[in-house]
């Protein structure tokens, strides 16, 4: 049953509300930091280091960190030639990116996951989008931010519960987003190539008194895989404010709308035909800070957000003899409606101080309530209520000029699960000038979702059914699907790591390494049962159970050389060995076996470079090599290993012509590959321009 697809359509803006940024967005790329003694030799050993904020919660050079982290900056987000966020993922180690369908992306980080990863923890300026509504974690088409408004992000490789809470269980990407201040003026972006891309952006930034404003509003359409319904225009528009109110007192805010409609269902599927869905989200975040003194500051941030689902269709379903009991073909009529509504409130509170000289310290309390309203998937029309109260602190103590000692925490106190605690322990030594050795031990949860413990997804009859032996009543149970799993318990890891960094500043290289023991102990997987509710009876109904289990080790290592801004070549290799025997993660119906092996491939490696040989001339290169994986647990869905090499010319055009630049991107040129199933699809080469004015 083949559909048009729709032409990409003007931008709406709607009604927003309030908010800002859990961290400043604007900090430089290195930082003069002393130690508390202001010693000449610490300082300048510091002097150059990269500054990141995700790790702890804390300004931190990247040797003081607890973990690794990766930081993605705007210079490569332009050079990568990414058109979506989660793209960016592939140029990190240990990361899986895939595609269920052209509008379904996969990112995952050391495996454990199926068509919905829900393992790691994405901020957008500190405000949480993992979305533990049903089943997956991170919706990437709902982010509400432009690729091109990022500054940078910031990627914990690694759990980090202590910092974030129990979404943060396999690693944390913080995106960080551009402030207004650095983008007045006006830009205009276009974008056109192969697959029906068709993108257009355009933002606008002012400053009116003492507030720095901008605003964004963009749209992406393309057609997707080939052969599958799964075509999609996803719209923004975003406002960002900075109100300085002194020197000392700063509000920010944000407010956002987006909207995806998108292709979904399969042609010839009796129970799952194409159509076209729709999601919409707005959110609004209000941020108050008030830093008198280094080190010193005190901030209050309250978010709100909603999420709408609209996917509803009507369809007769023919019910053959062995599955009705009847001796014909009878067509039972079903209303489906898979709409939603969520809605999320967050309130937080944090101080950063300095006790005493060699100390640091961050700690803060929050609560956060999430409403659904999803009657088909909880089987009622009662709202669904998840509310998690927490508690988190951070110190960091400088004994002597060499060591640095981390001990964290975050207590949850979570309505589905109970209480939880993950700790956080770990020594940093710097052996000399430029190395440091890293020790950390983290223990980190994951709540489940409401859809996992509360889902009782059971299918009825929207109008009277006559047969030759018994009228079918309108409202009559015929199958379930999902039944609730109310004893499911948090999954928890343990992970112990060792890591090391170079920072050699006179090549301008660094080498950042971790070898790691990940436990996972209770992972929540997917199983079937046999069911007799309603008219006809399954073998595969769905319920969730804590069964899982799964031992992580390997290493990874990342290598940059990075002469110049817009000059690099990095380069990145992960070794993973997974083993655990535990149940399918899929309803594949398979039997057991031991799926966590497969789940994330043996060996992958990357290498990413940009080479700025003219002021106004810049190539770059993108080349992966990923091993053989499954994102769900049988032979079938097992994906060979693919190589993936994407290149692109970027122009600066000049200033006396226009402000801006062109560039022309090919993406996946050496063939097609598989991104989650064998010949279920296939993602091609992609070929597009993109023009970029300065207004």
């Amino acid at each position: 049953m083949p559909i048009s697809h729709p032409t990409p359509h003007a931008i709406t803006l709607r009604a927003l509300v309030a908010l800002t940024l859990l961290f400043p967005s604007a900090l430089p790329a290195r930082a003069q930091l002393q130690t508390p003694d202001n010693s000449p030799d610490e300082a300048a050993y510091l002097a150059d280091l990269p500054v990141v904020l995700s790790a702890t919660r804390l300004q931190q050079a990247s040797a003081d960190a607890p973990g690794s982290l990766m930081v993605v900056d705007r210079h490569m987000i332009r050079a990568s030639g990414a058109r979506n966020i989660h793209e960016l993922f592939m140029l990190v180690p240990g990361f899986q990116v895939g595609l269920h369908t052209g509008n379904q992306p996969l990112v995952t980080y050391h495996g454990l996951s199926d068509e919905a990863p829900r393992r790691m923890l994405v901020q957008v300026d500190g405000r949480s989008v993992y979305s533990p509504y049903f089943i997956a974690g991170v919706e990437w088409n709902q982010l509400g931010v432009d690729i091109d408004d990022i500054e940078r992000i910031e990627i914990f490789r690694g759990t980090n519960s202590a910092a974030y809470g129990s979404n943060a269980f396999l690693g944390v990407a913080n995106i960080i987003t551009r402030a207004p201040s650095e983008t007045r003026g006006g830009s205009l972006r276009y974008r056109a190539g192969s697959g029906g891309i068709n993108d257009v952006k355009v933002s606008v930034g002012e400053r009116l008194g003492n507030v720095d404003l901008r605003i964004t509003a963009a749209r992406n359409h393309d057609r997707g895989l080939s052969a599958i319904n799964d075509w999609r225009t996803s719209e923004l528009a975003t406002l960002r404010a900075d109100w300085a109110i002194n020197h000392d007192h700063v509000l920010e805010f944000q407010a956002g709308w987006s909207n995806n409609d998108q292709g979904t269902g399969k042609d010839g599927n009796p129970t799952d035909p194409e159509r076209t869905a729709r999601i919409a989200n707005t959110f609004g975040l209000l941020r108050w800070r008030h830093a008198p003194a280094p080190d010193e500051e005190l901030s209050v941030t309250w978010y709100h957000q909603e999420e709408n689902g609209r996917d509803r269709f009507a369809l007769s379903v023919p019910i053959p003899p062995r599955q009705s009991g009847l001796a014909v073909t009878i067509g039972l009529p079903f209303d489906f409606d898979y709409g939603f509504r969520t809605v999320r409130d967050d309130l937080e509170i944090q101080r950063i101080t300095r006790p005493a000289p060699t100390l640091r310290a961050v700690f803060g309390a929050g609560m956060r309530e999430d409403k659904l309203d999803a009657p088909l998937r909880f089987n009622s029309d009662e709202r669904v209520r998840h509310g998690v109260n927490r508690a988190f602190g951070t110190l960091e103590w400088r004994a002597a000029p060499d060591w640095l000692f981390n001990a964290g925490f975050m207590a949850e106190d979570n309505s589905l699960t109970g209480t939880s605690l993950a700790p956080r322990a770990s020594a940093n030594y710097h052996m000399t000038e430029n190395q440091t050795l890293r020790l950390a031990i983290n223990r980190s949860y994951r709540s489940p979702t409401a859809f996992e413990q509360k889902s009782s997804m059971i299918f009825s009859t929207s109008a009277p059914v006559v047969t030759p032996l018994m009228t079918i009543p309108a409202g009559t149970p015929v199958s379930q699907t999902f039944r609730p799993s109310p004893d499911l318990r948090a999954e928890r890891i343990t992970t112990y790591e060792v890591g090391y960094l170079a920072e050699l500043h006179p090549l301008h290289a660094s080498i950042d390494t971790r070898l790691f023991l990940e436990r996972a102990r209770d992972l929540i997987e997917m199983r079937l049962e046999n069911s007799s509710v309603g008219l006809i009876p399954r073998n595969n109904t769905r319920y969730f159970a804590n069964s899982g289990e799964a031992d992580i080790r390997g290493f990874e290592v990342l290598a940059t050389w990075r002469p110049a801004t817009g000059t690099w070549l990095s380069l990145h290799h992960t070794e993973l060995r997974v083993d655990g025997p535990g149940d399918p993660a899929a309803a594949s119906g398979a039997q057991p076996s031991g799926w966590v092996a497969n789940s994330a491939p043996r060996h992958s490696s990357g290498l990413f470079g940009a080479w700025e040989f003219h002021p106004q001339w810049q190539v770059s290169i993108a080349r992966r090599w990923v091993g053989g994986m499954s994102w769900y647990a049988d032979a079938e869905h097992r994906i060979r290993m693919f190589r993936q090499l994407d290149l692109q010319l970027r122009h600066r055009l000049p200033p006396e012509l226009l402000r801006g630049e062109v560039a022309l991107t090919a993406r996946n040129i050496d063939g097609d590959d598989e991104t989650f199933a064998p010949r279920a699809s296939w993602w091609g080469r992609q070929v597009f321009a993109t023009l970029q004015l300065e207004l």
